[in-house]
C-alpha cells in the first residue's frame, strides 16, 4: 500500500509479522527503510463466520417416493436383481460373486469363486449376459489343469440361483449374503 504524506511517498508492507516503511521524498533523497514490530494478530469472528441458522434434528431434504438407482432387497434378504453376493446349497457348495473389475484384462467381469467337496476351491470370472443369465468360468486354484475347471450358466429363481454346468448337472444355491 502506498500513501502520500507531506509530499513524500510512503510504502507500507507487512512482512513476517513486522511492518516496514519505505519512504522517498520528491527532493531526490535516497530511499530509507525502517521497521517496527507490530502487535500479534487477533482472530475475530466476522459476521460471515457465524452460524446463520439454529441447528435442528429435522431432515434437510424432503424424502421422495420416486424410484432409486439401487435395487431394493427382496423379503428373503437377497438382492432383487443381479448375481453379486454369496450363494450356498444345503450340501455346503458355495459360490461367491464379488465386485466387477473396473480396469485391466478382466474389465467388465466379476470376480468369482466356488468351494465344494470334491471340486476344492475354484476361482474365476463371471459376466452378465443379455438374456438376464450369468456365465461363470472357474479353474482350480493354483493349477493349470483345465480338465478340472468348470463353466456354467446361472439364472435367478426367486432368492436362489440355479447353475447348469457345461459338463452336465445342476446346482441350486440359496442366498446367504
Amino acid at each position: 500500500m502506498a500513501l502520500i504524506i507531506g509530499g513524500a511517498v510512503v510504502a507500507v508492507a507487512l512482512v513476517a509479522g513486522a511492518v516496514f516503511f519505505v519512504t522517498k521524498d520528491d527532493g531526490g533523497g535516497t530511499p530509507r527503510a525502517d521497521s517496527s514490530t507490530s502487535a500479534p494478530p487477533v482472530v475475530s469472528q466476522s459476521p460471515t463466520d457465524a452460524p446463520t441458522e439454529e441447528p435442528t434434528d429435522a431432515p434437510t431434504t424432503e424424502p421422495t417416493d420416486g424410484p432409486t438407482e439401487e435395487p431394493t432387497d427382496a423379503p428373503g434378504g437377497a438382492p432383487a436383481t443381479g448375481f453379486k453376493g454369496q450363494w450356498q446349497s444345503t450340501e455346503g457348495k458355495t459360490l461367491t460373486i464379488g465386485e466387477k473389475f473396473t480396469s485391466g484384462q478382466y474389465k467388465g467381469y466379476y470376480n468369482c469363486n466356488w468351494i465344494a467337496s470334491g471340486d476344492g476351491i475354484l476361482i474365476g470370472i463371471g459376466q452378465d449376459r443379455s438374456d438376464g443369465s450369468f456365465r461363470i468360468a472357474l479353474a482350480p486354484m493354483g493349477s493349470d489343469d483345465e480338465s478340472k475347471g468348470k463353466g456354467g450358466n446361472m439364472v435367478r429363481v426367486g432368492d436362489s440361483v440355479k447353475i447348469t454346468w457345461d459338463k452336465g448337472g445342476t446346482d441350486t444355491l440359496d442366498w446367504v449374503g
